[in-house]
């Protein structure tokens, strides 16, 4: 059930909520971003050779480290709304 309230006591924590979330996006937006820039470096450096235990914690490092990215920009994106519905 959604609460309305037109109180402006709130609009500071609806602001930073915001903020934050914009933050969140973009930081995760440049993690992915530098990703798919050396996905091809990654692939000719690291899947192509023989597996070692460095190998296989680079890469789990690096794609758990992706999936925590994802997950947490998916569950900060800013759903307040901004319209006044009441």
């Amino acid at each position: 059930m959604t609460i309305v309230s037109s109180d402006p006591s709130w609009w500071p924590f609806i602001n930073s909520y915001h903020i934050f979330g914009y933050f969140t996006v973009a930081a995760s937006v440049g993690v992915i971003y530098d990703w798919a820039l050396t996905f091809g470096q990654e692939v000719e450096l690291f899947w192509s050779r023989r597996w070692s235990l460095m190998t296989i914690l680079y890469l789990s490092i690096r794609y758990i480290g992706l999936g925590y990215v994802v997950l947490k920009m998916l569950t900060n994106v800013p759903t307040i709304s901004i319209s006044d519905s009441g």
